[in-house]
């Protein structure tokens, strides 16, 4: 999909990560269509300043505005010849009911079960009913009392960050950019940050970048974090999806994951 990337305006720091990823994919989905913002949001029958708003973390849109302007912009991308969009509508719902929870405790390893618009909770994954894998089940029974642990700090005179040639996570191998401000959540004690990015990668990611994220993760020290990424992946419903990780994983040499994976998919399956 070509893009016509835009200059944005920086979000206020007080934007959640699961607001910023909502965000980040209106905004994506935006750069889609060649016509004028005011074009799109007058087809999407709203005004130009709440499409902005929306666009920039003023406010999280209603789901009606929300499929007017996927809609539009789809109708626009398909005329250029651009392809599918970069994400899908519902994609964007989900994001929207995550985007709409209050930043409170309540992080999971699966993304915190959201109740969504209806009011009624929705019931839980069978991973989460039933993991079946020790470790998953472990891991996420940490994770509801948000212990996803960050990797213990070494022993003896520690190396400076800037002269990071003795350090196990250096920059050069951290090649998912989120490790650091993963890392950087859990120390600050912001776990349903951190958890959100982690479904995230699971939940949407490509193979090639679950791949880099899961290395990455593990090369910081983050093996909770990597395997919390992996259960996601498991969940998803999207079968192909879940397998062509797995093969990309084995031919990284990331052998113990492929297996860990596919057992937490199987059990997802049931």
């Amino acid at each position: 999909m070509t893009r016509n990337r835009k200059s944005w305006k920086e979000l206020p720091s007080r934007t959640t990560a699961a607001h910023r990823a909502l965000v980040a994919a209106l905004r994506e989905i935006r750069e889609c269509s060649p016509r004028t913002q005011a074009d799109i949001a007058r087809d999407a029958h709203q005004e130009p300043t709440t499409l902005s708003n929306h666009l920039n973390g003023g406010r999280i849109p209603d789901i009606a505005l929300l499929r007017d302007f996927y809609a539009v912009v789809e109708k626009d991308a398909s005329a250029a010849g651009r392809g599918p969009l970069p994400h899908t509508l519902d994609t964007l719902f989900e994001l929207r009911v995550h985007a709409k929870k209050k930043h409170c405790a309540c992080c999971a390893v699966g993304y915190p079960t959201a109740s969504g618009d209806s009011g009624q909770e929705q019931p839980a994954s069978p991973v989460v009913g039933n993991p079946g894998l020790a470790r998953a089940r472990r891991l996420r029974r940490r994770a509801l009392r948000r212990e996803i642990a960050l990797p213990p700090k070494p022993s003896g005179v520690p190396v400076p960050l800037p002269q990071g040639d003795r350090h196990p996570a250096d920059a050069a191998e951290l090649s998912w950019p989120e490790t650091r401000l993963v890392a950087g959540y859990l120390a600050a004690g912001r776990k349903h940050d951190a958890g959100f990015l982690l479904w995230q990668a699971g939940m949407s990611y490509a193979a090639a970048d679950i791949v880099r994220a899961v290395t990455s993760c593990r090369t910081a020290g983050l093996h909770d974090a990597a395997e919390t990424i992996l259960i996601n992946l498991a969940e998803r419903t999207d079968r192909q999806a879940v397998l062509n990780v797995a093969a990309a994983l084995g031919d990284a040499g990331r052998h113990e994951d492929v297996t860990f994976v596919l057992s937490a998919a199987m059990r997802a399956s049931r």
